[in-house]
């Protein structure tokens, strides 16, 4: 059984904007056809293929509703990988240093005042990143660009899990 793109799958449009609302009621609507009491009296490879569509549909919206997934799954389309060892822009590279040195300053003092201010810059830049990638994917459909992004994107995730 071959497996549908997600955006297919959940019958979307393929873009980095998702109407959530859409996403969710499509979701919502594939599970309730493949739900288990439907297939009492199926045969074992009916309801296998149920079992195994219920996967992919919940991977498929995990991924979809996920900002971070989103444009990694975009990005694997497209051809790219972005675990690949590429090296980042100095600009971000500086960035990336100066954040960390933030997040230690604070953890050493234990002050949860510095900490709160880089997590609000944090958060700043990464609602900036999820702009910038709405652009890159959909209105000028730089994949180049989005793919740096969503390599940004990772970063700022992880520094985000970290403070």
């Amino acid at each position: 059984m071959a497996q549908k793109d997600y955006f297919e799958l959940l019958n979307q449009p393929r873009r980095y904007a998702v109407d959530f609302v859409s996403l969710e009621a499509a979701k919502t609507k594939l599970l309730a056809r493949l739900h288990p009491d439907r297939f009492v009296s199926a045969s074992a490879l009916e309801k296998r293929i149920a079992q195994q569509l219920t996967v992919q549909v919940n991977e498929a919206y995990a991924t979809l509703a996920d900002d971070l997934k989103r444009a990694q799954y975009l990005c694997k389309l497209a051809g790219l990988d972005v675990n690949a060892r590429k090296a980042m822009p100095p600009e971000f590279l500086m960035r990336q240093m100066m954040w960390h040195e933030a997040l230690e300053a604070a953890q050493e003092s234990d002050n949860e005042t510095l900490r709160g201010e880089l997590g609000y810059k944090v958060k700043a830049e990464r609602e900036a990143l999820l702009a910038a990638l709405t652009q890159a994917f959909d209105e000028t459909s730089d994949m180049t660009r989005a793919y740096e992004l969503t390599r940004e994107l990772m970063f700022i995730e992880k520094l985000a899990s970290q403070i």
